[in-house]
């Protein structure tokens, strides 16, 4: 089914008429061509991109859903693997398919109620920093975050932090479905931030721009990440 033409009063509160861009559905519905009437350059962008609306603040963090007497198991686990995306080595994942108990455990009890795309182990030494970056251009898509190591404390570092959607002009493209697209705001901001506590469970929208900071003493960070859809 074709997507039709967005009309921005559905999106942005107030908007500039004259700054409003053009949304456009091309290829069958398929893709969404976005043009920047202030810039007039265009953007085109898969249509799953859309899924799910206003996604910018799609974020949860919750404590206390696994046990803390499991934390030090589920670490000891995971440093027992060594199988971790740590910044500059090459990504290794874990695939789509749980083959450890212990992973499955976690899974069973912080699943929001995803399809399982793929899911690894995430290692940072001190001083180590992603950029901030999105998981996914796909709508219906979020990322389950589970912090693993024990006696965690703020001075650790290793925050994650959220950012409003508009730091590139392809994000704004992208999130003509928030306050943040093209003819709205320009402000960029964290939305949220979090440190990695132990056993703290964090579920985003992949779309949502985000980083984690450098680990800040000699202390090795360890989270479980989980990538998963509702679409079937």
């Amino acid at each position: 089914m074709p997507l039709k033409v967005i009309d921005m009063d559905e999106y942005i509160e107030n908007p500039d008429k004259e700054k409003a861009p053009i949304v456009e559905a091309i290829d069958d519905g398929m893709k969404f061509e976005i043009t920047d009437t202030e810039s007039d350059k265009k953007y085109t962008l898969d249509a799953d991109g859309l899924k799910g609306g206003d996604y910018h603040q799609i974020i949860q963090a919750s404590d206390g859903t696994i046990p803390e007497e499991d934390i030090k198991r589920y670490y000891e686990a995971a440093m027992a693997i060594k199988t971790f995306y740590i910044e500059s080595d090459e990504p290794r994942d874990l695939g789509d398919e749980i083959k450890h108990d212990w992973i499955q455990e976690i899974w069973d009890q912080v699943n929001p109620g995803l399809k399982l795309i793929r899911h690894y182990l995430n290692g940072h030494h001190k001083h180590q920093s992603s950029g901030i970056h999105m998981d996914s251009w796909t709508g219906n898509q979020y990322t389950v975050i589970v912090y693993l190591t024990p006696d965690w404390h703020p001075d650790d570092g290793g925050t994650i932090e959220f950012w409003t959607p508009n730091l590139t002009d392809e994000m704004r493209a992208l999130a003509i479905n928030t306050p943040y697209g093209f003819g709205g705001s320009p402000d960029m901001n964290i939305v949220k931030s979090y440190w990695p506590r132990a056993g703290r469970v964090i579920v985003f929208d992949a779309r949502i721009p985000h980083v984690a900071r450098a680990v800040e003493t000699d202390k090795f960070k360890v989270s479980l990440v989980f990538k998963g859809t509702t679409d079937e």
